[in-house]
């Protein structure tokens, strides 16, 4: 569930002050809509009622993707100035969300932190992208015969690597060094375009202390 706020504020032109509704917590896996008004730097935009000028509101918000394990604190660009002190009430805020969340947040999960719209929404369009080649992966891998293995999304994000991989075994083996370097070049003889599967390769190949990432949570 998304929640919206009150707050008071004036546009940047210096109009009369006003109340404006603004989301203060967005869960984009309940709220599609949202998400996509996010990843379009839409969210909260407001219009002065004097002038019609368009801006964003000095006041932050949280975003939640669970599926994703995607938490992202946002604060407004004019905070960034006082990063340390906004860091520093992050955290406490970060602990009581915990609380609230309970087991159904992951316990090794970190908040990322934005000053301003812009860097949400970059990091909204790379984890489109990643869904796309990830569904084209599982569509090539499945005609393969492929077993799928799924790495736990925040630290594959934090990792830079897919968060899905193929892997020639049939569960409920699971995945080796060996195993995921013959899935991944099986799925690249008949797709090279998948860039994130071909760098991934590469450095699964160039490390002799491979281990296997950790699973994703079911």
């Amino acid at each position: 569930m998304s929640f919206k706020g009150v707050v008071e504020t004036r546009c940047p032109k210096g109009c009369e002050p006003f109340e404006a509704e603004i989301w203060s917590f967005i869960n984009g896996g309940d709220s599609p809509e949202l998400r996509e008004s996010l990843a379009a730097q839409e969210c909260n935009l407001i219009l002065c009622p004097g002038c019609g000028e368009p801006f964003y509101p000095e006041a932050p918000y949280v975003y939640y993707e669970p599926q994703a394990e995607l938490l992202a604190f946002v604060f407004p660009e004019s905070w960034r100035d006082r990063r340390q002190v906004w860091l520093r009430k992050m955290r406490d805020d970060f602990a009581a969300f915990k609380k609230v969340m309970g087991p159904r947040l992951p316990g090794d999960i970190e908040p990322d932190v934005f000053f301003g719209p812009q860097a949400l929404s970059e990091l909204l369009g790379r984890e489109d992208y990643r869904r796309e080649e990830r569904e084209v992966m599982e569509f090539v891998a499945k005609d393969l015969g492929l077993a799928l293995y799924r790495v736990g999304p925040h630290f594959a994000r934090r990792a830079g690597i897919p968060d899905c991989l193929p892997y020639a075994a049939q569960p409920p083996a699971a995945p080796t060094k060996s195993s995921l370097v013959a899935g991944l070049e099986k799925l690249l003889q008949t797709n090279d375009r998948l860039s994130a599967y071909q760098s991934y390769l590469a450095a699964v190949r160039a490390d002799p202390a491979f281990s296997i990432p950790p699973a994703a949570r079911r």
